[in-house]
């Protein structure tokens, strides 16, 4: 089975005016369809800017892509114009970050966060996006999720999912 992503010797560094920091050095691996990878290591390591390297999510300048290949489904990322990876980001392959207090907006319920991008992405109705963001709150495991799907950031735990 081909992997869904390949990435081949990253190499992303920042020119800073003192001197280049190699934050991401030759970093390869596939991620197959089904399976779950772990990227560990200490902090500064270089986790974090290896995923938004990915995404091309990163500042150019200081932040530049020296090398490799990052494949996602055949395609390298590195090679798409910004108009061709819109179209993907988001909605293909998206990045979610480890705080969740930064990453959803407070004052919006997270069935709301979670349906704009469907919305934008995969062209659905409001209520056909509200659905999907239940149901992918259930396939993640959140128990009572067509409820939950209206609550806020802050009602969900960060270690486990509150009991109804």
């Amino acid at each position: 089975m081909e992997p869904v992503l390949s990435v081949r010797g990253l190499r992303t560094h920042f020119q800073l005016p003192e001197r280049t920091v190699h934050a991401v050095d030759g970093l390869t691996y596939d991620l197959h369809p089904g399976k779950t990878l772990a990227i560990v290591g200490e902090s500064g390591s270089g986790k974090s800017v290896h995923a938004l390297s990915i995404l091309r999510l990163l500042n150019e300048p200081p932040a530049r892509i020296v090398a490799g290949e990052i494949l996602f489904q055949g395609r390298d990322l590195l090679k798409m114009s910004p108009d061709e990876l819109r179209e993907i980001r988001g909605n293909r392959i998206a990045m979610i970050f480890q705080e969740p207090m930064t990453s959803l907006n407070p004052v919006m319920r997270v069935g709301e966060q979670i349906a704009e991008a469907i919305v934008l992405h995969q062209k659905k109705t409001k209520e056909e996006a509200w659905a999907k963001a239940a149901d992918l709150l259930k396939k993640v495991g959140i128990p009572h999720a067509e409820e939950r799907v209206r609550d806020y950031p802050h009602q969900f735990s960060g270690g486990c999912a509150s009991a109804r």
